[in-house]
């Protein structure tokens, strides 16, 4: 799998939500390899996206097309400054993944410390979808081989009441994993675009 995360601050997430929506109706058919999006906007207007493919040639392809060049180039507009994106080919699944019926997405940034792997990381955060009383889904953690690294933990709805995220750095960082940069986003508007919602098979 190939995963493109797209970060930045948005002014209006309604009206990014509808860009998606116009992107699901008019260019997702035509996606091929496309698995699936989940977007999400923090309290304080920070979007984060995960749009999933099935290789990474598969979404090259999709970014060369004339219309999703103009559908992007409508889009940059809605961001108040600079979009992030980073790309992985190197993806693990956290039990089964995301789940369209999350009710909040907690999303760890960071760099493991030299010496550490991004799979000793994994299997830290893997812990928590095994234990059911943090109430998480399941995940997906892209990762460099410099240490950089994307994570994200889909959590069921009845977590979104909860004053503090789950994905908790200090202790990663008392562990040795992660550096001090880390940082833990957690989405609460969330919009999902799936092959099914685009009136296509996977």
């Amino acid at each position: 799998m190939f995963v493109q995360v797209v970060r930045g601050v948005v002014a209006d997430p309604a009206a990014t939500f509808a860009r998606l929506d116009d992107w699901l109706e008019r260019l997702a058919p035509g996606a091929a390899g496309w698995l699936g999006t989940t977007a999400g906007v923090t309290a304080d207007g920070e979007l984060v996206s995960f749009v999933r493919f099935a290789s990474a040639a598969d979404a090259r392809r999709s970014s060369d097309r004339v219309e999703q060049g103009l559908w992007w180039a409508g889009s940059v507009l809605l961001f108040t400054g600079d979009v992030v994106f980073d790309n992985y080919d190197d993806v693990e699944l956290v039990g089964d993944g995301g789940a369209d019926g999350a009710g909040t997405v907690e999303v760890l940034l960071g760099r493991t410390r030299r010496g550490r792997s991004a799979q000793e990381l994994g299997a830290r955060l893997a812990a928590l979808t095994a234990d059911p009383a943090t109430g998480a889904i399941g995940g997906l953690l892209g990762h460099h081989d410099d240490g950089q690294f994307t994570h994200a933990l889909w959590f069921c709805r009845s977590v979104s009441a909860r004053a503090e995220p789950v994905l908790d750095p200090r202790s990663l960082r008392a562990g040795r994993l992660v550096g001090v940069d880390v940082r833990v986003l957690r989405l609460q508007s969330l919009w999902f675009g799936s092959p099914e919602r685009a009136g296509r098979p996977a």
